[in-house]
């Protein structure tokens, strides 16, 4: 429980800092910074992506599996 306080504590003083330094940034610096956090964003659901069309892939090589299987018990 004392971890948890003390992280948290973190977190907000973290939260803190940001707010204070996102005051800071003129309109200009706010722009390019959010298209940062957008392509750090595009990048994760990229990354997401490639996982699932990867574990798709496995999926369709294992029914092919099971189809291959099936007919040498048909015949």
């Amino acid at each position: 429980m004392c971890e948890e306080h003390s992280m948290m504590g973190k977190g907000s003083i973290m939260e803190t800092a940001m707010v204070e330094m996102w005051e800071l940034l003129t309109t200009e610096q706010k722009k390019k910074v959010a298209v940062m956090r957008m392509d750090k964003f595009i990048k994760i659901l990229e990354m997401k992506i490639s996982g699932m069309e990867k574990m798709i892939e496995m999926k369709k090589e294992a029914i092919a599996d099971i189809k291959k299987v099936q007919e040498m018990l048909k015949q």
